[in-house]
């Protein structure tokens, strides 16, 4: 039976390139969920029950993400650093800076961020539609709910229309969830 790495390689992906791509959306997400950890848990807390709310349902679906994608990266036979700041590097978070040392809204600060954290899997669908089925339904679910982070945070922000806004419902990665594998639990 063939693995993941030789089914993609098939389709004429550069594979190697691929989980490299995979592996930087996956350190994105990392940090993202650290981002939304220690705002949820500390700065932010208190800024209002509904961004806190948000927070942490966004938390809950980057964590998810994060998951999905490095069980991607190792069926496609990549690896992981074991230490995980070789992982993440040295690079800080600018968002996390910029609200830690507030002056603008967060729900907008944090809205722009999720627009900025959707962008990269618009070229990870380019790269893998019609070429790597599994691979594209995961970055296509995840885009789905980045970009559904950036309504709800817009809403919360006065920004922009409701977004998939509904009591229960946000935090469950409804798009990953649909998807087999350990991700849908």
């Amino acid at each position: 039976m063939p693995t993941a790495r030789e089914i993609a390689g098939r389709s004429g992906l550069d594979v190697d390139a691929l989980v490299e791509a995979l592996s930087a959306a996956a350190r994105a997400e990392l940090r993202a969920l650290y981002r939304y950890t220690v705002l949820s848990s500390g700065p932010l807390a208190f800024a209002g029950e509904g961004l806190r709310q948000v927070l942490e349902d966004i938390r809950g679906e980057v964590r998810r993400h994060f998951e999905a994608l490095a069980r991607r990266v190792c069926e496609l036979e990549g690896a992981f650093p074991a230490s995980a700041g070789r992982f993440l590097g040295e690079a800080g978070d600018a968002v996390l800076e910029e609200l830690l040392s507030g002056g603008r809204d967060p729900a907008a600060v944090l809205a722009g961020a999720a627009a900025a954290d959707a962008a990269p899997y618009a070229a990870l669908c380019e790269l893998t539609e019609g070429r790597d089925v599994w691979t594209y339904e995961l970055v296509a679910a995840v885009r789905h709910e980045k970009l559904e982070h950036e309504a709800w945070l817009r809403e919360i922000a006065g920004l922009g229309p409701p977004g998939r806004f509904q009591r229960g419902f946000r935090g469950r990665s409804p798009y990953l969830s649909r998807l087999p594998g350990p991700q849908g639990a």
